[in-house]
C-alpha cells in the first residue's frame, strides 16, 4: 500500500548578533565640575542617535526575517504539493501494476458492466480502494480516437452518500481534458504516456480531489490506456492554507526579538566605551589575532607541519640556492600512502587524523629536521600538502643517490604497524624522488615531477619509491591522454565493435559470436585494447564502455536475426568487467532492461567473465550469476586457467562453457605436458556438463588435435579475425571451404 508522504514544517533559527567594534573617541572627556547644563545636550544627542541606530537596525532585521519567512513559506507550500503530486502518482502507479493487460483489453461493451470479466479485472482497484482511507474511486480509461471512454470503475454499484451513482457504464465518455490524464495517455505518433497529477484541487458534487494518473501498458510494452487515482484533497488543501498562518507565526517571536534586541542595542550603543583601557585591550586582541592567522596560514593544523605555502616558499629558495651554486643539491619526496582511504572508510575520520599526525612523527624522526617550521632556509622540511599526501625537502645531501637511500629508510620506518586507537593498522608509502640532476626550472615542476614518479610507484604496486624521468613523463602524460579522450570518445563513432565467430568443431558451422570492443581515436589513432582496457577499468569508465558494449551487441545480434536468421548465430558473447560485477543487482537490473529494450531473447546473450574477477567476491558473483542464469541468461568462464582456484570454480559456479585460453591452444601440438593437461582439462569440462571452447586457434594441426581431444567448440584467426557487423556473414562464408577440408 503506498504509504503517505510527510509534510515537514520549516522552523527559522534565530540568527546571533555580532557585536560591533567600538570606535574610538578622541575627544576630552569634561571635567568632572562641569554643570548639569552643559553634559545634558551630549547625553541627550547619544541617545538621540542611539534610537535612530537601534530603529534602523531593526527595521533591517525585521526586514531580512520577513524575507527568510516568505522564502521559507514559500519553500514549504512547494514541499507540500510537490510531495502530494508524488504521492499521487505512487498511487496510480501502484494501480496500474494490479491491472491485468489481457482483461483490460477485452472489456469494451456496456453490458459488460459488473459481468464476470468486469469483476475479475477490477477486483484488485476494489481492494486497493478499499485498503487505502484517502482513495475515493479509481478507473481506467481508454483513448478512442479524439474521445477517452471509461473501461473499469472500482466503485461499488449503487448510490453514494451524495444521492449520486458512483459507478460509469463501461465504454461511456469520459468528458474531462485534465492535463495529466491527457500526459497519462500519451501524445500522437504511438508516443507512450507517462504517469503525471493534477496540480490543484478539483472540487465537484462528489467532494474535493486531486487525481493522479498511469499509462498502462500490455506485456509487449504497448499502452493500452490509462488509470486514475481520485484521492480525497482536503487534508492537503488544509495544509497548503494553513502555510501562510504557519509563515506569520514563525514571524511573531522574530518581531518580539528584534524588539529585545534593539532596546538592548540601545542600551549598549548609548553608554560610554572609551576607556583607554578597553581599547588597548582590543588592540591586543587584534594583533593576537593576527599572529594566529599568519601562523594558520603556513602551519597545517592537524599536524603541526608546514603547509603547502610554507613548503613550496623554502622549495623555491633551495632552486635559487642551487642554481646559484650556493647548494650542491636538492631532493624532493612526494609521499602517498597505499592504505589510508581503508582505515577512514572502517575505523572512521578520527582514526584517519590520529594516522596522519603518527605518520608525522615518523617523517620528522626520519629526517634530520629540527626546525619543524623551516626557519632556517637551509634546513630539511616536512610539510603536508593535505589529504594522505606529504613532501620531503633534503637540502643536505651529499650525491643525488643519497635521495633514495633515505627514502628507503623512510619506507622501512612508515611500514611498521600503527596502534590507532587499540587496533592494529598497516599503512605502506608510494614515493616519487626528484632530484637537481633533472635541471630544476621551478617549485611547481619539481613538485609535479615528483608527483609523476609517486603516481608511477603506486601503480607499481605500492610500498616503494621511485625516481623521475622524462620517459616516465612521457607515459603518463599518455596515460592522462587515453583517459581523457576515451571519457570523450564514449557514445561517438571512435568506439565500435568487431566480432569473432565461434564454430562448432563437429559440422564447421558458427554457432556464436564474441563481441570486442575497439577504439580509432582521429589524432592519435588506433588503441589497442591493452592498453585503453585497464586504464578505463582505473578510471571507473569500464562501467559506462561495458553498458555501451552490452546495448551495441545486443543490437547486432538483433539485426542478424531479422536480416538472415539462417546464418545469424545462436547467441553472442560480452565480456564483463570487475566493476560491472561488483555492481550486483544493479547490473542484473541493467542487463534485464537491455535485453527488453532491443528485444532479444535472454538465451541470446552469453555473458563472460574471467576466473580472477570472480575470485575478488566469490559469494557475491555466485549470487550474481545464480540470478543471470535465473533470467536466461548464458554465462561462459573465459581465460581458463590462468587463475588458482579453476576447479573448485567450474564445480560450484553455474557455468555454461569453459573457455579454455590460448596459451594452451598455442603449445598444443609442440608439448606433450600440454597436451595432456588439456585433454584432461576437456573431459573434465564435458563430464560437469559444460562446454569446452578453445580460444586462439590459429593453423589446421590445432584444430585436428582439438578434434581429436574431443572439444566441442573454438575461436581463432584460422577460422576469422574479428570484423565489422555488417561483414561477420560474410567473412565467414569467405573461410567455410577451408574450414571443411580441415573439419573434415
Amino acid at each position: 500500500m503506498p504509504r503517505h508522504l510527510p509534510i515537514s514544517r520549516v522552523r527559522d533559527s534565530n540568527a546571533s548578533s555580532n557585536r560591533g567594534r567600538i570606535p574610538r573617541m578622541n575627544e576630552e572627556a569634561p571635567p568632572h565640575s562641569a554643570s548639569q547644563t552643559t553634559e545634558a545636550p551630549s547625553h541627550g544627542g547619544n541617545r538621540r542617535k542611539a534610537a535612530r541606530e537601534a530603529i534602523a537596525v531593526s527595521g533591517v532585521a525585521l526586514a531580512v526575517v520577513g524575507a527568510g519567512i516568505f522564502g521559507l513559506w514559500v519553500t514549504s507550500t512547494h514541499t507540500i504539493r510537490e510531495n502530494y503530486h508524488q504521492y499521487l502518482i505512487g498511487l496510480a502507479q501502484t494501480a496500474a501494476s494490479m491491472i491485468d493487460p489481457s482483461l483490460q483489453t477485452t472489456i469494451r461493451r456496456p453490458d459488460q458492466i459488473n459481468g464476470p470479466e468486469y469483476e475479475r479485472a477490477v477486483a484488485p482497484l476494489r481492494r486497493m480502494q478499499a485498503a487505502v482511507g484517502d482513495v475515493r474511486y479509481i478507473y481506467t480509461v481508454v483513448q478512442d480516437r479524439s474521445k477517452v471512454r471509461f473501461v473499469l470503475d472500482a466503485s461499488v454499484p449503487g448510490i453514494g452518500e451524495n444521492g449520486i451513482a458512483d459507478q460509469s457504464g463501461v465504454w461511456e465518455i469520459y468528458d474531462e481534458r485534465d492535463p495529466a490524464m491527457r500526459r497519462a495517455l500519451g501524445g500522437g505518433g504511438g508516443r507512450p504516456g507517462m504517469a503525471a497529477a493534477t496540480d490543484e484541487p478539483l472540487s465537484d458534487k462528489w467532494g474535493t480531489f486531486m487525481t493522479g494518473w498511469a499509462p498502462i501498458f500490455d506485456a509487449a510494452g504497448g499502452q493500452i490506456g490509462a488509470v486514475g487515482v481520485d484521492v480525497d484533497a482536503r487534508v492537503y488543501a488544509a495544509r497548503v492554507a494553513a502555510a501562510p498562518k504557519w509563515a506569520l507565526l514563525g514571524l511573531s517571536p522574530a518581531c518580539i526579538l528584534i524588539a529585545v534586541l534593539g532596546v538592548a542595542y540601545y542600551r549598549i550603543r548609548a553608554r560610554s566605551l572609551n576607556d583607554v583601557q578597553a581599547a588597548l585591550a582590543a588592540e591586543a586582541q587584534r594583533k593576537l589575532m593576527q599572529a594566529d592567522l599568519a601562523l594558520a596560514v603556513r602551519q597545517d593544523k592537524l599536524t603541526g607541519l608546514p603547509n603547502r605555502t610554507l613548503f613550496m616558499e623554502h622549495l623555491q629558495k633551495a632552486v635559487d640556492r642551487v642554481r646559484a651554486d650556493e647548494q650542491p643539491v636538492l631532493a624532493v619526496l612526494f609521499l602517498d600512502f597505499d592504505r589510508f582511504k581503508f582505515t577512514n572508510d572502517t575505523l572512521g575520520h578520527a582514526a584517519g587524523d590520529e594516522l596522519l599526525r603518527q605518520i608525522a612523527v615518523r617523517l620528522r624522526g626520519g629526517l634530520r629536521s629540527t626546525d619543524s617550521m623551516g626557519a632556517d632556509p637551509a634546513c630539511n622540511l616536512v610539510g603536508r600538502f593535505g589529504g594522505d599526501e606529504f613532501l620531503l625537502l633534503i637540502n643536505d645531501l651529499k650525491t643525488p643517490g643519497d635521495a633514495c637511500v633515505i627514502a628507503e629508510r623512510l619506507l622501512e620506518s612508515l611500514r611498521a604497524i600503527y596502534s590507532i586507537f587499540g587496533c592494529e593498522v598497516e599503512s605502506t608509502a608510494s614515493i616519487g624522488i626528484v632530484t637537481s640532476e633533472q635541471t630544476p626550472v621551478s617549485a611547481e615542476e619539481i613538485v609535479r615531477n615528483a608527483d609523476v614518479a609517486m603516481y608511477v610507484a603506486k601503480r607499481s604496486g605500492g610500498g616503494c619509491a621511485v625516481v623521475f624521468d622524462e620517459i616516465m613523463q612521457t607515459r603518463v602524460t599518455r596515460h592522462l591522454a587515453i583517459e581523457t579522450n576515451l571519457r570523450k570518445a564514449i557514445g561517438t563513432s571512435e568506439l565500435y565493435l568487431v566480432f569473432q565467430p565461434i564454430v562448432d568443431l563437429r559440422s564447421g558451422q558458427m554457432v556464436s559470436v564474441e563481441a570486442l570492443v575497439r577504439w580509432n581515436h582521429p589524432i592519435m589513432g588506433p588503441i589497442s585494447p591493452g592498453e585503453f582496457i585497464p586504464i578505463a577499468e582505473e578510471s571507473h569508465l569500464i562501467i559506462a564502455i561495458g553498458q555501451w558494449v552490452l546495448r551495441e551487441a545486443c543490437l547486432a545480434m538483433v539485426e542478424w536475426r531479422r536480416t538472415d536468421p539462417a546464418r545469424a548465430p545462436q547467441s553472442i558473447g560480452v565480456n564483463v568487467s570487475r566493476a560491472e560485477l561488483a555492481l550486483g543487482g544493479l547490473f542484473l537490473e541493467q542487463t534485464r532492461d537491455t535485453l527488453a529494450r532491443v528485444g532479444l531473447p535472454s538465451a541470446c546473450l552469453q555473458l563472460e567473465v574471467t576466473e580472477r574477477e570472480v575470485m575478488r567476491n566469490p559469494e557475491a558473483c555466485l549470487e550474481l550469476m545464480r540470478d543471470l542464469r535465473r533470467l536466461g541468461v548464458r554465462l561462459a568462464m573465459d581465460d581458463f586457467g590462468t587463475g588458482t582456484s579453476s576447479l573448485g570454480l567450474m564445480r560450484d559456479y553455474p557455468f555454461d562453457t569453459i573457455k579454455i585460453d590460448r596459451s594452451f591452444v598455442q603449445d598444443l601440438v609442440p608439448s606433450r605436458d600440454v597436451l595432456a593437461v588439456t585433454h584432461a582439462t576437456i573431459a573434465l569440462i564435458e563430464n560437469l556438463g559444460m562446454a569446452s571452447l578453445a580460444e586462439g586457434v590459429e593453423d589446421p594441426a590445432q584444430v585436428a588435435v582439438l578434434q581429436s581431444l574431443g572439444c566441442r567448440y573454438a575461436q581463432g584467426y584460422y577460422f576469422s579475425r574479428p570484423v565489422r557487423a555488417d561483414r561477420l556473414l560474410d567473412a565467414l562464408e569467405s573461410n567455410r571451404e577451408r574450414e571443411l577440408v580441415a573439419l573434415g
